[in-house]
């Protein structure tokens, strides 16, 4: 691995060669002019731009500096690579840092225009190390930074750590100190880049919000592909490029019915029929009852599909690959279908996030090696090329990807991300997994932890963030002592980062300031429904986990003050005891 890749559990002020922060009181301001930092020295960085931006409606005035660090050319495929950051620095700085995580398989710079900085946040993002509109083939479009060895290990871990890391010497350069609280938040990808900083690198942030995060995303990259095979088998339709039409496999009003039917059976078993499903583990919703055998309204096909997703992906001698998903009145919402079966896009072929973003990373980054022209399948010429369409940046809009998808074997392709070969000298799980318990030098520093995942998260299965935290109690001292320093909090309805029947608005960021800065470790958080849901301005407490909203009895059932955080009365399965199959 290139020298340059930094090593789990180093000091920042090691790394940095400074002393600790001092005091906000006691530290002298110094500024240095940001023009000067053009031609400021960090390890193997050059900066690309650094100027004063006057005060506008949205931003107010401050350095805006871009940096590329380990700028090279790829050993494999000859082109060029960089870590990337983006910085912004506020004249007015209220000596806070914020780090903007990123999202789908990075590649994009970021703007690090967090509304944070309107309150006095240096804010920070970068593009982990590749760039969608550079590191691109008419094989792999997009995804071609996975055949290089390093870009891997940047956008798995090393990119996000250098990037942070430059933005803190920086700050340390124009306001002549440290930041004295850092923190972290982020979302899907950049949910598991806060995890991946909270067990790789645990003095970085004194903060992190981890939402909806894709933790050890190649087990989820498995499960959707067990996914698209399991709609395939349902379609009902051929796409103009002769695959199954995974948007064929259920109408809305189909999977309108099964939300449904969910509440029917489940809503009222959290002690309130209120359209929300708050206790999961006590719903046995069970699809059949929607089949032939019970109303008709789904066909057998349909059920057998929402069997085998809902149950998780598995081997043929039945051993779970990742987790199954909590049933949930979410799976009619739009952003449920946009990544199961789509469409995404009013397109006649496979538009769906599983097929397309899910389709070309599991092959590409979660493969090892690589699928190339001479290693596996080669997806340039197999159907419609990545160029046809409305999008002709987005590799496998038409297609591309799925005849891979639909012959991924869970016996012999599964296990390769566990794979490490040749050039490749980590495996997909070794660079991306985030599936850690070991939180001693996290806890050390002081470091909190918010993870917010969504019930009906259609890609990143609550249920497997929920086992990861059960397993984390019991390495840490239980439910307790790790509330001192991690919670989760589920969010009933919501879909992947937002969207779905649910109380989806909610200040995490906010929450972890509070805890970090005067100790006030979050109870709760309070969460409104937006406008498109059935009841917009309804408030509700989530509740750290293990406990549930519950109502009291009296007073309004939209307020969020006539509900309280109870342990549940039917206790999640497993919560003592883990194994590998056991994903409830």
């Amino acid at each position: 691995m290139n020298r340059a890749l930094l090593g789990g559990g180093l000091s920042l002020s090691l790394l940095l060669g400074l002393a600790a922060p001092a005091n906000a009181r006691d530290a002298a301001p110094g500024l240095v002019g940001c023009a000067a930092l053009a031609g400021a020295v960090l390890p193997q960085t050059r900066i690309e731009f650094a100027q004063l931006n006057a005060a506008t409606a949205s931003l107010p005035e401050h350095c805006e500096v871009i940096g590329a660090i380990d700028e090279r050319t790829g050993p494999v495929d000859g082109q060029r690579y960089a870590i990337r950051f983006h910085l912004r620095m506020p004249m007015a700085w209220s000596q806070r840092f914020l780090f903007q995580g990123g999202g789908g398989t990075d590649g994009a710079l970021g703007n690090a225009d967090a509304p944070q900085i309107r309150d006095g946040y240096a804010v920070a993002s970068t593009d982990s190390g590749h760039d969608n509109a550079v590191n691109t083939s008419p094989l792999a479009g997009s995804f071609q930074f996975a055949f290089d060895p390093q870009a891997r290990s940047d956008y798995g871990y090393n990119g996000p750590a250098r990037a942070a890391l430059a933005a803190k010497s920086l700050m340390k350069k124009f306001y002549g100190r440290q930041p004295r609280y850092s923190y972290f938040t982020g979302c899907s990808e950049g949910g598991r880049e806060g995890l991946m900083f909270s067990q790789r690198y645990p003095d970085v942030f004194d903060g992190i919000v981890s939402g909806n995060p894709g933790m050890d995303l190649p087990k989820a990259a498995v499960a959707e592909a067990w996914d698209t095979q399991a709609f395939a088998a349902a379609a009902r339709a051929t796409t103009p490029f002769g695959n199954p039409d995974l948007a064929s496999s259920f109408t809305d009003a189909e999977l309108a019915a099964v939300g449904n039917a969910i509440l029917a059976e489940c809503d009222a078993k959290d002690g309130l029929a209120d359209g929300m499903v708050f206790n999961p583990s006590a719903c046995d919703f069970d699809p059949a009852t929607l089949g032939p055998a019970g109303s008709a309204v789904l066909s057998a096909a349909q059920v057998a599909a929402l069997e085998k997703v809902f149950d998780g992906p598995r081997n043929s001698r039945g051993k779970a690959l990742y987790s199954g998903w909590f049933w949930d009145p979410g799976i009619a919402a739009s952003g449920w279908r946009i990544w199961k079966i789509g469409p995404l896009f009013p397109y006649p072929s496979n538009t769906a996030l599983n097929a397309t973003l899910g389709g070309g990373a599991l092959p590409f980054i979660f493969t090892t090696p690589p699928n190339s022209a001479t290693g596996g399948t080669d997806l340039h010429g197999s159907t419609t090329v990545a160029s046809a369409g409305p999008n002709p940046n987005f590799a496998g809009l038409n297609d591309a990807f799925v005849p891979w998808v639909l012959s991924f074997n869970m016996d012999t392709d599964a296990p390769k991300i566990f794979d490490a070969y040749g050039p490749y000298g980590e495996s997909a799980m070794d660079f991306m997994g985030t599936g850690s318990t070991d939180y001693r030098k996290f806890r050390k520093s002081g470091g909190k932890l918010i993870v917010y995942t969504g019930q009906a998260d259609p890609v990143f299965s609550a249920k497997y963030h929920l086992k990861w935290y059960r397993a984390l109690t019991e390495r840490n001292g239980g439910v307790r002592d790790t509330r001192k320093f991690a919670r989760v909090f589920v969010v009933p309805g919501m879909n992947h980062c937002g969207g779905g029947p649910s109380t989806s608005q909610f200040d995490a960021l906010g929450a972890v300031v509070n805890w970090v800065e005067r100790g006030d470790a979050p109870a709760s958080l309070l969460a409104t429904a937006p406008a498109g849901t059935p009841w917009p301005g309804r408030t509700r407490p989530l509740c750290a986990y293990p406990e549930q909203a519950r109502y009291k009895g009296a007073g309004s059932i939209e307020d969020a003050a006539s509900f309280t955080c109870e342990m549940p009365r039917h206790r999640p399965h497993g919560w003592r005891h883990h194994r590998d199959d056991d994903d409830d």
